[in-house]
């Protein structure tokens, strides 16, 4: 649906809705309110549907508690009464609109006191929603700072170890996939670092391309230039800006602890402004299987969810990470290619010539060309 397709009211079957998800702390809301405002900005009508306020507005003589956290902490079949009453509402909302775009704000779980609950209603979606959702996207933040932003609200102080952190946002990530996977609709991990435009960029109808920016992290951060890092992040801003795309980049998520100093300089574990405590250094030893994982499989599904994938290598060290995910490009059959790769494009391996589909000296001719196989298109 392009950007003048909301002057007019949409139909039922020409809406595109999208089913949002992200665990407690990862700034989900505020993503999805940015997307809603990109897509209203291309003439687009969008609503945004958050599930957690319409838990607020159960009845008084049904409500339990007085606040949707505290759902959490009693017996299941009381939350399931409280998301009933929200998910009709959120139906008759979605029936009666006439937005070309519906978001829908929720969770897929919970992890709370050491127990995960599911934070979906499967019979309802496959009741109502079957074949209807366009797209499943979880928004994730990086988790120390999930960590520190629950610690700062009363609901969730102390609840939560960092590596329960991580645990969630990894079942909160394989629940959602699993869901667009059964529906047969595509699945996106979108960073909340990355400009919300992007989810608004793939509300259309077709979908603007998207690319997964695969570079040197580690040499990179061990070279000690801040320059290269904002290489990178300059590249990925004129994608976005000058060649339309949807860009994948995967400093958006600074799990690591040496990632997160190398790219946002600060003391990580210090105290900050607002009295939140450190994040001990039994928790990070405690957490950091479950980041390195994370950190691997998350650059693989951006590989995944991308119609191709651009390799910018400004630097002569060796990156087993790059050449790992130009590996899975391949395998996944994605369109590859190099930008400022050392000796390319004249004294490129024949080896590496397996993996790349072309290779281009400056970025400039880079974006020329993707511009040209969109105006081809």
């Amino acid at each position: 649906m392009e950007g003048g397709a909301g002057l007019m009211a949409a139909s039922a079957d020409e809406r595109t809705l999208v089913w949002c998800t992200g665990i407690s702390g990862s700034q989900r809301t505020d993503y999805v309110n940015e997307a809603a405002e990109a897509i209203r900005a291309e003439g687009r009508s969008c609503l945004v549907i958050d599930i957690g306020d319409l838990l607020e507005q159960v009845p008084e003589h049904l409500k339990v508690g007085t606040s949707r956290t505290e759902l959490l902490d009693g017996n299941e079949d009381l939350l399931r009464l409280h998301r009933s009453y929200a998910l009709q509402n959120m139906l008759r909302m979605i029936e009666e609109t006439e937005a070309d775009v519906v978001l829908v704000s929720t969770h897929a779980c919970f992890m709370r006191n050491g127990r995960l609950m599911p934070g979906l209603d499967m019979h309802f979606i496959k009741e109502h929603f079957a074949g209807r959702i366009s797209a499943f996207v979880t928004v994730v933040l990086d988790t120390p700072d999930v960590w520190r932003a629950l610690a700062q609200r009363p609901e969730w102080a102390g609840r939560l170890r960092l590596a329960e952190v991580a645990l969630w946002r990894d079942f909160e990530v394989a629940l959602t996939r699993m869901l667009a996977e059964y529906e047969g609709a595509p699945f996106y991990l979108l960073a909340r670092r990355d400009p919300a435009e992007g989810l608004a960029r793939l509300t259309r109808r077709p979908p603007a391309p998207s690319a997964y920016l695969s570079y040197p992290i580690t040499a990179i951060l061990q070279s000690g230039s801040t320059a290269l890092i904002e290489g990178a992040r300059t590249l990925a801003a004129r994608l976005r800006d000058e060649a339309g795309l949807v860009v994948f980049d995967p400093l958006s998520i600074e799990d690591l602890p040496q990632t997160k100093e190398g790219v946002s300089p600060g003391d990580a574990s210090a105290e900050d402004e607002s009295g939140t405590p450190p994040i001990s250094a039994e928790m990070e030893h405690e957490a950091e299987p479950y980041l390195v994982s994370h950190t691997v499989a998350t650059d693989l599904q951006l590989i995944d969810q991308a119609d191709m994938v651009i390799v910018y290598y400004p630097t002569d060290k060796v990156s087993p990470g790059v050449f790992t995910e130009m590996s899975h490009a391949r395998d996944r059959r994605k369109p590859l290619y190099l930008c400022e790769f050392p000796g390319a494009p004249e004294r490129v391996s024949p080896f590496l010539g397996l993996f790349h589909t072309a290779s281009f000296e400056t970025v400039d001719v880079l974006i020329e060309h993707l511009l040209s196989e969109q105006r081809a298109d």
